[in-house]
C-alpha cells in the first residue's frame, strides 16, 4: 500500500523551498494515483498584485502540454477509421496541400505526430492579437514558405526530408489539429470536438482548448480563475501583454493541475473511455531517441525507459511569457504528477536550468523517489539538511579531492563552524556541519565514505534541490554517477 502521507509531507516541504530557489511567484501541483487525484494543492501567489494564492483550482496554461490532447483527438479518428496513420494527411486538410519539397513521399500523420514531417522549428506564430482561424493561418504559412522567429530568417520553413530527422515544429502539430476540425464526424471545430470527445468524459470542469485565450472563446468559470503569468530575469518580475499563438492546437489549453491528472490517468488505464488500449499502446511505443538514454519520442509523447516498470511517459509545455506546465506518468505504477508554475525566465539558459522548469522538476523528483519505493520526506529541516550537505562537501574538498591523506581534527572542524558567516536569510545549522565532516571522516574512508554519508543523510527527492540551492547544480549526478561505481 502505497503511503500518500509520506509523499504529501514531502511536498509540502520541499515544495516552499522551490519556490524560493526559483523566485517562482507561485505553483500548483496534482499527483494522481489509480483513478483519483490522490493530492493537490497550491503554493505561492496567483496574483501578486492581488496578493490571490495559488490553489487547486487556479487555472493556468499547458503551452506544449497540450499537445497530447491533440495527438489523441487525431488517434481518435485513426481508431474510427476515418484518418490513416500512416496515409497521407493532405487527404484531411480542408483542400490545404502541403509538400515538403525535400522529401520524396507524402507527409503522414505519424510524421506529424512525431515531428518528422521534415518542417523546421516553429515557435507558434505568436502575435498580439488573437490569430486568424486555423484554415486562414496556415494557409498563409505555408504559402510564405518563412518561419516566425526574427522575421523568419533564423530557420528554413522546410528542413529536412520526410520522416529523416526528428525537429520539433509547433506548426506540425498546428497541422494535426487543421486535421481533426476537417476530419471529425461531427462537423465540428477542433476546439469543440477535444471538449466533446476528452475534456467531458473525462470530468475536466476546469479545461478548454480555446483558438485564444480571450473572454470570448474562454468560459467566464474558468477565465475568472487563472493565474497571472509573470517573466523574470534579475530578480525583476514582469508581467507582459497577453500573447496568442497561431498554431494554437500545439498548446493553448487552459486547465488545473487535477484536471490534467484526470487525463493522464485515463491514458495509463488503457484510455478509459477517450481511447482503446491499442491505441495507446501505439501513443507510447518509441519510435525516435531523442538524445538521452532511454528517452523517446513517441506520438507526440516523450517516453522513458520504455519496457520497464519504472517507464514513464510526459511532456512539458511553457506559454509566453508567465508560465510552465509539466506532467510526468507512471503508467506501471498507475501514477502521475502534474505541476504549473506563473513563471518564465526570460534568459537563453537551457530548458533544463530555467527556473520554471527546475520547479516543476524539482517537485517531480519528489514523485519519483516516491515511487520508485524511497521515504522522499526530508530527515532534516532546511538548515540542517543544507549545513549537513556542505559539512560533506568540505570533507571532501580539503581531504579526497586533494588526496590528503590526514584528517581534519575535531578542533579544526569545531573552528571552521564556529567561522562560518551566513548571508542574509541563509538557514545554517553548525551542529549538522561538524556531524557530517565527522562522518566522512575527512580521507580515511575515501569515496565509498562520502558516497555512504550522501546515501544515508540526503533522500534522493532533496539531492538536486540542495546542491542547486548550494550553487552546485552537478553535485546530484556526481553522486549518482558514485552509486552506480560503488
Amino acid at each position: 500500500m502505497r503511503n500518500v502521507a509520506e509523499l504529501a509531507e514531502a511536498i509540502d516541504a520541499i515544495a516552499p523551498q522551490v519556490l524560493a530557489l526559483t523566485d517562482a511567484p507561485g505553483m500548483s501541483v496534482a499527483v494522481g494515483i489509480e483513478d483519483d487525484v490522490a493530492y493537490a494543492r497550491g503554493f505561492g501567489t496567483a496574483d501578486l498584485a492581488t496578493g490571490r494564492p495559488m490553489d487547486t483550482d487556479t487555472v493556468g496554461p499547458t503551452g506544449s502540454d497540450a499537445k497530447p490532447y491533440t495527438g489523441v483527438a487525431a488517434m481518435q479518428l485513426v481508431e474510427a477509421g476515418i484518418v490513416e496513420l500512416d496515409g497521407p494527411v493532405n487527404d484531411h486538410l480542408g483542400g490545404l496541400r502541403i509538400v515538403n519539397p525535400h522529401g520524396e513521399r507524402p507527409i503522414t500523420l505519424r510524421d506529424l505526430l512525431t515531428h518528422r514531417s521534415g518542417l523546421g522549428t516553429t515557435m507558434g506564430f505568436w502575435s498580439l492579437v488573437p490569430p486568424p482561424p486555423l484554415d486562414e493561418h496556415l494557409r498563409r504559412v505555408f504559402k510564405d514558405k518563412r518561419t516566425d522567429m526574427y522575421g523568419g530568417g533564423l530557420m528554413p520553413l522546410w528542413a529536412t526530408p520526410v520522416g529523416i530527422h526528428r525537429q520539433y515544429a509547433n506548426t506540425g502539430i498546428a497541422l494535426v489539429g487543421l486535421l481533426v476540425q476537417h476530419a471529425n464526424p461531427d462537423g465540428v471545430s477542433f476546439s469543440e470536438w477535444v471538449r466533446r470527445r476528452i475534456f467531458e468524459p473525462l470530468g475536466m470542469t476546469s479545461t478548454c482548448f480555446p483558438p485564444a485565450q480571450t473572454p470570448e472563446h474562454v468560459p467566464a468559470h474558468i477565465d475568472e480563475r487563472r493565474s497571472v503569468g509573470y517573466a523574470t530575469v534579475g530578480g525583476l518580475r514582469l508581467r507582459l501583454p497577453p500573447l496568442h499563438a497561431a498554431d494554437y492546437p500545439a498548446g493553448s489549453a487552459l486547465t488545473t493541475p487535477s484536471d490534467h491528472a484526470r487525463f493522464l490517468l485515463a491514458i495509463a488505464g488503457g484510455g478509459r473511455g477517450v481511447l482503446s488500449g491499442d491505441a495507446v499502446d501505439e501513443m507510447l511505443t518509441p519510435q525516435d531517441p531523442i538524445g538521452l538514454a532511454g528517452a523517446n519520442t513517441g506520438l507526440v509523447w516523450n517516453v522513458f525507459e520504455h519496457g520497464t516498470d519504472d517507464a514513464y511517459f510526459g511532456h512539458g509545455g511553457e506559454w509566453m511569457w508567465g508560465w510552465h506546465n509539466v506532467a510526468r506518468t507512471y503508467r506501471h505504477h498507475r501514477v502521475c504528477v502534474v505541476v504549473n508554475v506563473n513563471q518564465f525566465d526570460l534568459g537563453d539558459q537551457g530548458s533544463s536550468d530555467r527556473p520554471s522548469h527546475l520547479a516543476g522538476r524539482l517537485i517531480i523528483d519528489v514523485v519519483n523517489a516516491w515511487v520508485r519505493g524511497e521515504d522522499p520526506r526530508p530527515r532534516r529541516d532546511e538548515a540542517g539538511a543544507r549545513s549537513h550537505l556542505v559539512g560533506l562537501m568540505v570533507a571532501d574538498r580539503l581531504g579526497g579531492r586533494l588526496g590528503i591523506g590526514t584528517p581534519l581534527t575535531d578542533e579544526q572542524v569545531a573552528d571552521i563552524a564556529a567561522a562560518v558567516h551566513p548571508g542574509p536569510g541563509v538557514p545554517w545549522d553548525p551542529h549538522a556541519f561538524v556531524a557530517a565532516v565527522r562522518e566522512v571522516g575527512a580521507v580515511e574512508g575515501g569515496l565509498p565514505a562520502v558516497a555512504d554519508v550522501w546515501r544515508s543523510s540526503i533522500p534522493t527527492s532533496m539531492r538536486d534541490l540542495l546542491s542547486r540551492q548550494l550553487g552546485v547544480p552537478g553535485l546530484a549526478k556526481t553522486a549518482e554517477l558514485l552509486e552506480g561505481l560503488l
